[in-house]
């Protein structure tokens, strides 16, 4: 079986440079004493310090990996080492059946898989009386929360923000805290964002006062959530924090398509993983969001690679225009990859960006996708300017900008953009057709 893998986007997969460089320095032939293959799964023996060489094995239709050496990194520079030659120099890999421990791991990993697909479709009886209580003494701890945090934002505004910069960690962690103890996870998670706010920039009051606003506004829908429709209920809900199961998403309507990888973000989060993945259905054209949760020293159940397309269905959570879905199955990888459909200019972009927030208000990172790109600059700030010469301000890492200037050579471009009300975030483009991604990755 080929592996649909370049060397960029196994580099990807890796947990930091210095995997990406002793990986590298791996996938030469003369560090294995044994290359093998099957259809399911790549395996080999890399000689080490030690007498026994170590056993890698790394599964290439579900891209996990597992090896014998003591490392806590995941993968390991011997599992991104045996991909990277097998990516490379396949016909060096003896296809054969596959030993007992590789087939003992693969056969444990569809065991656990099955598993959890059989608990997914249990019909266990719900207890509805005690599941309504519960719901209940949830919803009143929940307003409690809701008075407190009222009661702290007029008292910030009444103090005045000037001296929130200072201090912006204190100010806002200590309410986010209160708030995963009212059982209002989404709330806190907001204050917790206001944080991260570029606080030495001249334009903070303004993204501090509009996302308090909307902070405010989401508190007094929660509030009257009885009067609202149910589809506006569900949004408010799971912005408050309030999760809907796996099987209520997979019980609804899917769409099968061929989603393709936009772009992915790593974040770790009270000591979880977590990784967002953007994708783009190439004949549904719709936008969706995939969540992969994993605790640190695990592998996430669902490895995505940034460029590739997968072919699967979709389910989508409950709300107003919610993009976040599940896949009803394991994706299969494609062969193939294709250009996702771009506004045509930034006049056709910010109309879809100013719909979205009219359909939904509290929509954060609204993906856009816009072709025949320049950048920019005025002064310190870096704009995106189109074939009009109309600009919007964009964010970007240093290096992605001269990977940008050095690829293009100042030549036009397509870009995919998280976008929000003060800045557009750009870290994938296409350039002639060929996909560019940068990490993303915050801690």
């Amino acid at each position: 079986m080929s592996l649909n893998l370049t060397e960029e986007q196994i580099i990807q997969l890796a947990p930091d440079a210095a995997s990406v460089k002793a990986g590298k320095s791996l996938s030469t032939k003369a560090k294995w004493v044994l290359l093998e293959h099957s259809d399911h799964a790549v395996w080999g023996h890399c000689q080490g310090s030690g007498k026994t060489p170590y056993q890698t094995v790394v599964d290439i239709k579900h891209i996990a990996f597992k090896c014998s050496c003591p490392s806590r990194k995941f993968p390991c520079k011997h599992g991104l080492g045996l991909l990277l030659l097998y990516a490379s120099q396949t016909d060096s890999f003896y296809q054969t059946d596959e030993p007992d421990w590789v087939a003992a791991w693969l056969t444990k990993r569809e065991e656990k898989a099955e598993k959890k697909e059989q608990k997914a479709k249990s019909n266990a009886p719900i207890d509805e009386a005690a599941q309504a209580k519960r719901q209940a003494m949830r919803h009143q701890k929940v307003l409690h929360g809701i008075d407190e945090l009222e009661i702290w934002m007029k008292d910030l505004l009444r103090n005045g923000l000037i001296h929130v910069p200072e201090q912006a960690h204190a100010v806002f962690e200590n309410m986010a805290r209160r708030m995963i103890d009212a059982q209002a996870s989404g709330l806190a998670n907001r204050l917790r964002a206001l944080q991260e706010l570029n606080f030495h920039a001249d334009n903070w009051k303004y993204e501090l006062t509009d996302q308090l606003g909307k902070l405010y506004l989401l508190t007094q829908a929660y509030k009257n959530l009885k009067a609202l429709p149910q589809e506006w209920q569900d949004e408010i809900r799971t912005q408050i924090g309030y999760p809907q199961s796996k099987e209520e998403v997979l019980a609804g309507e899917s769409i099968t398509d061929h989603w393709m990888v936009l772009h992915k973000r790593s974040r770790k989060i009270n000591e979880l993983n977590t990784d967002t993945y953007w994708m783009y259905g190439q004949q549904s054209r719709r936008f969706a969001v995939y969540f992969s949760f994993f605790t640190p020293g695990s592998l996430p159940e669902t490895n995505l690679i940034p460029g590739n397309t997968y072919n699967g269905s979709l389910c989508y959570y409950k709300g107003v225009e919610n993009q976040r879905a599940l896949f009803k199955e394991y994706p299969l990888s494609a062969q193939e990859t294709f250009t996702p459909l771009c506004c045509h200019d930034l006049k056709e972009a910010t109309a879809l960006y100013r719909s979205t927030l009219k359909q939904n208000p509290f929509a954060q990172n609204v993906p856009i996708l816009v072709e025949n790109l320049l950048l920019a600059h005025n002064g310190k700030s870096l704009y995106a300017q189109d074939i009009n010469k109309e600009l919007i301000a964009i964010q970007m890492q240093e290096t992605t900008k001269i990977d940008i200037l050095s690829v293009t050579g100042g030549k036009p471009f397509a870009a995919f953009f998280l976008a929000n009300d003060n800045c557009w975030e750009l870290n994938t483009m296409w350039y002639q057709s060929d996909y560019y991604f940068w990490k993303d990755e915050r801690n």
